[in-house]
């Protein structure tokens, strides 16, 4: 069949006598996020408002090219879509918001977008049968909360839920603030959008003879210039080079995979982490190609090169990454660090954690391997300001090595040079400052020190504070305050101070919220409420000076090479 190009309006393509729009399983998932959103109400209503009078019936907007191919089924024919499911899809999520809003006002009107622009009535009693069918991934979702009326109110599992859900937010609120503003009736505005979408809106409808290579042809096409992500462009490859037979599994894996997340980005960095662990660092904008030609390499390892086995193993290694992202481990050790590397926000340690998540030797060796990582980072990182591209790339390598394999030796080996000397550590800690910006740096320090602190008076029992740690109960006190107040005279040296480790603390929230910028006298009441041994210290002192803090900050360093010990 050759390849043909009809004008028709959007009314003529999601239309209950049209033939049904199925998107394929190569598709992406929902992607648009408020700009393109944004661009496509403002485009609709600067129509309106352009031919606001009788004349509108006879103007035209048109809204570029969709691409498809007719298709026979065994429940009749219908248009797979390879081009324009976003446009149509983020259009009969605004149908959904007319139609709602003509609900209380015209049921019947209400009624008539229903069945004619989004589902199709079959007889009493059946099922409906809806215009538009998104991919698996969306399919269910979309249903219920836009397709389906009344509308449902499903559960949010992929960052394209998010984006459906968020599209119906933003056109539900821009419509509300349109008709108020304007005067104009929700009804009156309804009807009027609802007529230009369906009769003034146009499109080219290109009805391919033939797919030529769908991978291929999805890596160059763009929507309104919001392009493929490598996670979509990978799952598009794959499930292009899955045997038939296979497709459902390898489908089902990659919806564990999209469930990681509700941000395609993070999907995205889960994907090259997973890929340092097998081959090594690899940069994010070359992600894809990479991948796409080591899969095509005959001497490539079948976990990399087999559709079906690559995406179980990215489902399974998704899984992992999930509840590592969450600090979840069965080990107590395990989960201590898990927790410091969020903390401090390390996603340069992620990749080896994951490889040590896999089958890695024992529990004990992975527990010493995420301490000795969070080590190197806080030493190296945190408090010598090293170059954080020699530290990821030593993290990196381990986290390949151990993918591999490796000893517990061979990692550490590769970690021990950036370690740094203790008494270069200790020398460099008398003067750190770390910025608000960085709070996870100084929360991880802080609780680490009242860790070892702890430990060594042997005052385990921790109260109120140790037994609940963590952002949410523990707050960062400044002791010199951010913003001093009449109880404080201003430091000569405020900016150079104000953000030393030692001055510095942690108290519980009920505690800090009572601290304020008050006077220290009156600070070190609520610190000797404290139960942490980091505030033991504060109660015997006079008062609080640049003298104190340093001399805080120093004790504080002598503490550093056994709260982080060399290993």
């Amino acid at each position: 069949m050759a390849t043909s190009a009809t004008a028709m309006s959007i009314g003529t393509l999601l239309n209950a006598s049209a033939k049904p729009i199925r998107v394929p399983r190569v598709q992406r998932p929902f992607s648009w996020e408020t700009p393109e959103t944004k661009e496509l109400w403002e485009d609709i209503l600067e129509f309106y408002n352009r031919h606001s009078d009788d004349s509108i019936q006879s103007r035209e907007y048109f809204m570029g090219a969709i691409v498809g191919q007719e298709q026979e089924g065994p429940d009749g024919n219908f248009v797979e879509i390879l081009d324009g499911q976003q446009r149509l899809a983020s259009l009969t999520i605004l149908l959904s918001v007319l139609r709602d809003r003509l609900q209380s006002v015209d049921p019947s009107g209400a009624q008539s977008i229903q069945i004619s622009n989004i589902a199709k009535f079959v007889r009493l009693g059946a099922p409906s049968q809806y215009l538009l069918t998104l991919n698996k991934v969306d399919r269910t979702f979309f249903r219920q909360e836009i397709q389906e009326f009344p509308r449902g109110t499903p559960k949010e599992k992929t960052a394209s839920h998010a984006l459906i859900r968020k599209a119906r937010d933003y056109f539900d609120r821009k419509f509300t603030e349109y008709a108020d503003s304007e005067g104009v009736s929700h009804s009156e505005l309804a009807y009027r959008l609802h007529s230009i979408i369906a009769t003034n809106l146009k499109v080219v409808f290109i009805n391919s003879g033939s797919w030529d290579d769908a991978s291929d042809v999805f890596e160059r096409l763009n929507d309104r210039g919001k392009g493929l992500s490598t996670l979509n462009l990978l799952r598009n490859h794959v499930l292009a080079k899955a045997p038939s037979h296979q497709v459902d599994d390898v489908e089902g894996f990659w919806e564990t995979v999209y469930s990681l997340s509700q941000s395609a980005s993070k999907v995205d960095t889960f994907l090259r982490h997973v890929w340092i662990t097998h081959r090594g660092d690899v940069k994010k904008q070359s992600l894809f190609k990479e991948i796409k030609a080591v899969m095509a390499t005959p001497s490539t390892p079948e976990i990399l090169k087999d559709s079906y086995k690559f995406s179980a193993s990215l489902a399974a290694d998704a899984d992992m990454y999930k509840e590592i992202l969450a600090s979840r481990h069965n080990d107590p050790g395990c989960t201590r660090w898990l927790r410091a590397i969020q903390t401090m926000g390390a996603t340069a340690l992620l990749p080896a954690a994951l490889a040590s998540s896999d089958g890695w030797l024992d529990t004990a060796n992975q527990m010493k391997l995420l301490r000795s990582l969070v080590t190197t980072f806080v030493r190296f990182s945190i408090i010598s300001g090293g170059d954080s591209s020699i530290l990821e790339s030593a993290a990196y390598k381990v986290a390949y090595r151990v993918r591999s394999k490796c000893s517990l030796e061979e990692a550490l080996a590769i970690l021990r040079p950036l370690l740094h000397t203790d008494m270069q550590v200790k020398e460099f800690f008398k003067t750190l400052s770390i910025p608000n910006a960085k709070s996870g740096y100084q929360r991880h320090l802080l609780e680490e020190l009242e860790n070892h602190a702890s430990d060594t008076t042997g005052d385990k029992k921790g109260g109120l504070e140790k037994n609940t740690a963590g952002p949410s109960v523990l707050w960062i006190e400044h002791i010199y305050p951010q913003s001093p107040g009449s109880h404080w005279d201003r430091w000569e040296q405020h900016d150079d101070l104000v953000n030393r480790i030692g001055n510095l603390t942690l108290v519980h929230k009920k505690l800090n919220a009572t601290a304020s910028n008050k006077p220290f006298v009156s600070k070190k009441e609520i610190y000797a409420d404290s139960e942490l041994t980091l505030n033991k210290y504060l109660c015997g002192l006079r008062d609080w000076n640049p003298q104190q803090v340093q001399k805080r900050q120093d004790k504080l360093a002598a503490q550093v090479p056994l709260a982080w010990p060399a290993f």
